[in-house]
């Protein structure tokens, strides 16, 4: 990137208004923090797994997982919404974010395997590129999605999660209107 280019690309991101004010995150009230400034619900890998595999499984959730791999949505980005919402609601901190994203997106792939539904790891990256001015809210966790070219079952995933995996019953009531 040239020098001029550099300093447009400097000086567009520093007038912006479209970020927060320095020292705001100090005016919140301390004793009212948001749930992802407390500590977190979950601090091993397995406790996480394990609520996540619940959350996957339950019938109405695996409907609508099945139903977005169906559309087209790549694992990845289903594995990015839940991740994300998870942080937000201080149920792990970002670095297990980061440490739990490969085995998310194993347990989706192998939850729609195990329901005869066609779906894509990662999908076009020019499909998600932002639009003209907007950053990117999730650089690391975008890289960190983008480097899983087909997640792998780790050593340390948890065995009885593994058994369950091949158990699982796909949900039966999909409607013939949702069939393509």
């Amino acid at each position: 990137m040239a020098s001029t280019e550099l300093d447009q690309e400097f000086f567009k991101v520093g007038t912006s208004f479209n970020r927060p004010i320095p020292g705001q995150s100090l005016t919140n009230d301390p004793e009212n923090p948001a749930p992802f400034e407390r500590a977190p619900k979950f601090t091993e890998k397995p406790e996480v797994l394990k609520y996540y595999f619940q959350m996957f499984t339950e019938e109405e959730n695996y409907e609508k997982i099945l139903t977005a791999l169906d559309s087209d949505v790549s694992v990845m980005e289903v594995v990015k919404v839940f991740l994300f919402k998870g942080f937000e609601d201080g149920l792990f901190n970002p670095d297990m974010m980061l440490l739990v994203a490969e085995p998310l997106a194993y347990m989706i792939a192998a939850l729609a395997e195990r329901a005869g539904v066609d779906f894509t790891i990662m999908g076009d990256p020019d499909e998600y590129e932002n639009d003209e001015g907007e950053e990117d809210k999730l650089p690391t966790l975008n890289k960190a999605l983008s480097s899983i070219d087909k997640p792998q079952l780790e050593e340390d995933f948890p065995s009885e999660l593994s058994a369950g995996l091949e158990q699982v019953v796909p949900p039966q009531g999909r409607s013939l209107l949702g069939e393509r």
